[in-house]
This record gives C-alpha cells, structure tokens and sequence, in this order.
C-alpha cells in the first residue's frame, strides 16, 4: 500500500485538474460546451472545433500550469509528478503547434486583405492598406505562439536541471 500511496495522490491531482477544467469550461462557455460544437467564424474561413477537444486543450493547460507551481515546490525531486509534467509539457508544445496555422488568422497586420461588401451592393472591393514597419515583423500570433513554446521547453529544462541536481545532491556526488 505504501508504494500506491504516491500514485494515488496523483491520480487525485489529474482527478482535481480534470474538475478545474470542467468548472473552468461552464463558466466561461456555459452548458453549451458540452452539448454541441463550437462554431469560429474567422474572415471567410468556418471553423467548427469539437467540444472535446476545448476540453483536452484546457486540460493540457491548466494541468500543466498546476503541475508546474506544484512541483516547483519540491524542486522536481519526485519522479512520478516529474514525469507527468514533461508528458503535459509536451502535449502543451504539440497544442501550440497545431495552432498554428489557425493563429495567421488573427494577424491584423496580413497584407492583401480584401474587403468585400455584401452582393446586394453594387460596389468594388477595397483593399486594406498593411501597415508597415517593426510591429507586423515582430508581433504576429505566430511568433507569439513561438514564444510561448520556447517559454514551455524552458519551464520544462528547468524541470530536469532541478531533478538532477536534486538526485547529484542526495547521491552525493
């Protein structure tokens, strides 16, 4: 029973993360994100997103955040919550990844938008000028979404450094 004791308490955890996020999930979309898809509508591009993946999503988020702060607080010394955060680290780089190519969307800067007006208007389209110069180089969603994954490799370096050095101390070398 003793050797259970750790993975229970983490299982716990994940249990509590899974509970956070579903509270997290009410509040902010209501009962609606777990009865029917989520519908973005971006530019002249439809997206539908099932609710299970907002789900998954939040989950990676908010787990490794949790674990992050949790285990920040034993210096990564437990290798059973270390080995979780890597696994949500790593799914959270993969999350990032994949959106990726939704994040160019976002990006008020694109040059070569078009405005078209409705069709009951006989009207030519008009052209939204770029805007020129350092922001639109700098700070686009893609790069921002480059950041954060660089931010999440970081945390998760971190992590290992502070499981080794923890395990160099206690061996004593």
């Amino acid at each position: 029973m003793k050797n259970l004791k750790p993975l229970l308490i983490e299982i716990a955890w994940l249990i509590g993360c899974v509970a956070f996020t579903i509270i997290i999930g009410i509040l902010f979309f209501g009962k609606a994100i777990f009865e029917r898809d989520i519908d973005i509508n971006l530019h002249d591009t439809y997206f539908v997103i099932a609710n299970q993946h907002f789900f998954i999503c939040f989950f990676i988020v908010f787990s490794f955040t949790f674990y992050f702060i949790k285990e920040n607080r034993h210096a990564f010394n437990r290798k059973l919550p270390l080995g979780i955060f890597l696994i949500l680290g790593f799914g959270f780089n993969v999350l990032l990844f994949r959106t990726g190519p939704i994040a160019t969307f976002f990006n008020p800067w694109k040059s070569g938008w078009t405005v078209y007006p409705p069709l009951s208007v006989k009207a030519e389209p008009t052209e939204v000028n770029a805007i020129t110069g350092f922001a639109p180089t700098i700070f686009t969603p893609l790069n921002a979404l480059l950041v954060v994954q660089i931010l999440v490799m970081a945390l998760m370096l971190h992590a290992v450094y502070k499981y080794g050095k923890s395990k160099k101390m206690i061996s004593g070398i």
